[in-house]
Parts: C-alpha cells; sequence; structure tokens
C-alpha cells in the first residue's frame, strides 16, 4: 500500500478573551465553524475553509474573508490573543516528500493581518501507534 505524503486542511485558530460569535457572522460561504467554545475565560474559534484541497487556494480564501471584515468584526479579530493560519498534513512512508511553499506576498498578508503561522504533521495511520500488521510500519 503507497503512503504519501499529503495536505490535509487549513485551520483558523482564534482566542479571545471576548465572544467571538459576532466575528462568525461575518464569515462568508466558504468559511465554516469547526469549533466554537468558552473555557476557562477564553474563546477558541476554529474555522475551516471548504476548499481543502490546495493550501494556496485555503490561504487565499482566508485571507479575503478576512481583510474584507467590517469594522466592528476586525476590532474582535485585533482584540484576539493569538490568530494562527496552521496547516495541517499527513505524513507519508513514500517519495515524493510533501513540498508546501506559501508564497512572499501570502505570508505578508497574513503578517499584515497579526497572525502566525502553524504546521502540523500528522503521523501516518492510526496516531503513530505501531501497527503489527506491517513490519516496516517504523521506517
Amino acid at each position: 500500500m503507497v503512503t504519501l505524503s499529503h495536505f490535509l486542511n487549513l485551520d483558523l485558530v482564534l482566542r479571545s478573551k471576548s465572544d467571538l460569535t459576532e466575528l462568525i457572522a461575518h464569515l462568508d460561504q466558504g468559511v465554516y465553524v469547526l469549533h466554537h467554545q468558552e473555557h476557562e475565560q477564553e474563546f477558541l474559534l476554529v474555522l475551516e475553509t471548504t476548499d481543502a484541497l490546495d493550501p494556496i487556494v485555503c490561504t487565499e480564501q482566508f485571507l479575503t474573508v478576512i481583510e474584507a471584515l467590517p469594522e466592528p468584526a476586525k476590532a474582535l479579530w485585533n482584540g484576539c490573543t493569538s490568530r494562527t493560519f496552521s496547516y495541517g498534513s499527513e505524513g507519508g512512508r513514500e517519495f515524493p516528500a510533501l513540498d508546501i511553499t506559501i508564497p512572499a506576498d501570502l505570508v505578508l498578508r497574513i503578517a499584515a493581518l497579526g497572525a502566525a503561522i502553524g504546521i502540523t504533521v500528522y503521523p501516518h495511520g492510526n496516531a503513530g501507534a505501531e501497527r503489527k500488521d506491517e513490519p516496516d510500519a517504523l521506517s
């Protein structure tokens, strides 16, 4: 079985001392809420784009939505204690290696919004657990 590395998704993870419900109301149809809750006096909002096939397209889609927010929603965005564009991929055991390049213009747009970039590589298979049926699972 061939197990190539591949891009999974791009989540936008926001943390705030303020409720972010009003921000959600201004998101377009290309963005949906994965998680929204308050925990220990902090609000967590995790968003994902509807087009999770290409990291550049997902990034552009998020940036377009965030840059177009009206002032009250921008104030909520600016009030977040953290804003992270979190790129997720699954590691594989075969070549070619996964290569994702975020162009400088998109990095500048992310920086202008005061956001960070996070990268998560998930283990292939069942969360990295050793699989007895595949002797080369760890090689």
